[in-house]
């Protein structure tokens, strides 16, 4: 081959490595996208076919795939110059100040305008309504006294049968069980029957149709009479006492957005979706029944995966344990302080008797 032929070779060479060179810094002198996590995949897991997962999708990033079957999400390329880019989930107007209250306290960006975003345009009247309602007709239109003696036990739950499934349900979770008597001195019988009285073993999650999230976020923005104009006409001679109403509304709000605060909060840490929190008609939540500001303070993470979720039974029973030793609960308690501890988780006579009269049932049957 000529000298000639040799460096008009080196020299095409040369070109089309530079070429290539160009195009390379191309591609990657680009910004990752502002919710791609660089490196990463993001995975959607599909929700538990037989509902024992959480509902909903979940988010996590990931390195390499599983091999279970999931729905990849591959990070996408940045916009060009001067191109749009997506807009963050739209907040309805409804849900606005709420987002402007958690933004002042800290709690902002696109993971929180994905859970205000996930809420219905409207909020719901019937948590705040109800509350209102109760409220007022003890103020205003109390019960007469009643001569009918005071039942000592819920009806129907202090049974043999009852106990047995309890003990069944020490049987079938007794790691948890266990674990959690182990660390704080609460006997599985106490713990079982309070799970059964509170959620009938997590068989009966919530009272009402709307979630956690739903409920006391409306309670959060329901702040005036407007608010609740469904809920105006049941109360008798609410006319009367529409100043009272307009001071007491406000006050049941504030506490409900410290109750939204600390769930959101909680979701953000532990990676609960809202479709996972089924709730009573104030908010508690879990097995376990806790309101939200009390899962930072007293939620323990019983099965050692590194969150915190209330709806998993060791969670549940090292929750409720560790509040409960919290307030002073260990072994050799008298039977009157075990009493004034449970009334302190809830504070009912009727409530502790009950717990304490189906805990004596459950520990019989070892």
């Amino acid at each position: 081959m000529s000298i000639s032929r040799r460096h008009g070779r080196v020299a095409l060479c040369g070109v089309l490595c530079a070429l290539c060179c160009l195009l390379l810094a191309a591609c990657g002198g680009r910004e990752p996208a502002d919710d791609v996590v660089p490196g990463g995949t993001v995975i959607l897991e599909p929700p538990s076919a037989n509902g024992d997962g959480d509902a909903g999708l979940k988010e996590r990033s990931l390195g390499p795939s599983p091999a279970a079957p999931a729905t990849v999400v591959t990070p996408a390329a940045a916009p060009a110059p001067g191109a749009v880019r997506p807009s963050a989930p739209a907040v309805a107007p409804a849900w606005q100040e709420l987002s402007r209250r958690l933004a002042a306290d800290g709690i902002s960006g696109p993971q929180v305008d994905a859970l205000l975003a996930g809420l219905p345009a409207t909020p719901t009247q019937s948590p705040m309504g109800r509350k209102i309602k109760a409220l007022y007709n003890r103020k205003f239109f109390p019960a007469p006294p009643s001569d009918k003696p005071l039942a000592q036990y819920y009806k129907g739950v202090v049974t043999d049968a009852n106990a047995r499934l309890c003990r069944r349900f020490i049987t079938a979770n007794s790691t948890a069980f266990r674990q959690a008597e182990q660390r704080y001195g609460v006997p599985s019988s106490i713990a079982a029957a309070l799970l059964f009285v509170e959620t009938r073993l997590g068989k009966v999650l919530g009272d009402t149709s709307e979630n956690a999230f739903y409920t006391l976020a409306s309670m959060a923005v329901s702040r005036t009479p407007e608010s609740i104009s469904d809920w105006l006409p049941q109360l008798r001679d609410h006319a009367q006492h529409m100043d009272w109403i307009a001071e007491t509304m406000p006050k049941r709000a504030d506490w409900a957005y410290k109750e939204t605060r600390a769930l959101v909060e909680h979701m953000l840490r532990d990676r609960v979706p809202p479709e996972h929190l089924p709730g009573s008609i104030y908010g508690a939540v879990g097995l376990c029944q806790f309101m939200p500001s009390n899962i930072a303070t007293y939620g323990a993470d019983g099965d050692g995966d590194g969150r915190v979720d209330l709806f998993t039974v060791p969670d549940a029973v090292a929750s409720l344990s560790h509040y409960l030793a919290r307030h002073g609960w260990k072994a050799g308690l008298s039977r009157e302080r075990q009493h004034a501890l449970l009334m302190r988780y809830n504070h009912s006579t009727v409530y502790a008797n009950t717990i304490l009269a189906l805990a004596d049932r459950v520990a019989a049957l070892k």
